[in-house]
């Protein structure tokens, strides 16, 4: 028993990816990412939120920012997204996701969604799972999802 323990503290220190499941990692970015909008402020924010490394990344795990009109003030993986309207962003299956974002920050404050969306590398959509929430005293949202495998 002791070994499996010592095991499972290596590969936790040597791959943190292991060390928990993507639903907490992609809490805990988007809750970084919160507290550095409260922190930092919006423009400081939005460049760690756009940047292709730093503490709001972990592996193939980032966050995006949108506002409550649909603007996506951050994207770091897809340039061409950032400053763009995505109001109308549907996903594999029809789904208004930007729109589903902002109805969960506004009613729920955070919350859960999912949608089907195509990797880079694939030709069929993955489902993948995306956690939302409002930055407090703004119309602005931060967001983090996984694939579902």
């Amino acid at each position: 028993m002791r070994k499996v323990a010592i095991v499972v503290l290596i590969i936790s220190l040597v791959c943190p990816a292991y060390a928990g499941s993507d639903s907490e990692t992609v809490v805990d970015l988007v809750n970084k990412a919160v507290e550095m909008f409260q922190a930092k402020g919006k423009d400081d924010a939005l460049a760690y939120v756009n940047s292709t490394m730093g503490p709001l990344r972990k592996g193939a795990l980032y966050v995006f920012a949108t506002d409550f009109k649909g603007q996506m003030l951050g994207h770091p993986v897809s340039e061409d997204l950032r400053g763009h309207d995505a109001w109308e962003l549907q996903d594999a299956k029809g789904k208004l996701i930007v729109q589903e974002f902002v109805k969960i920050s506004k009613e729920q404050g955070q919350g859960w969604t999912e949608y089907w969306w195509l990797r880079a590398t694939e030709t069929s959509p993955t489902l993948k799972k995306t956690y939302i929430k409002k930055v407090p005293n703004a119309d602005i949202l931060v967001g983090a999802g996984y694939y579902i495998k």
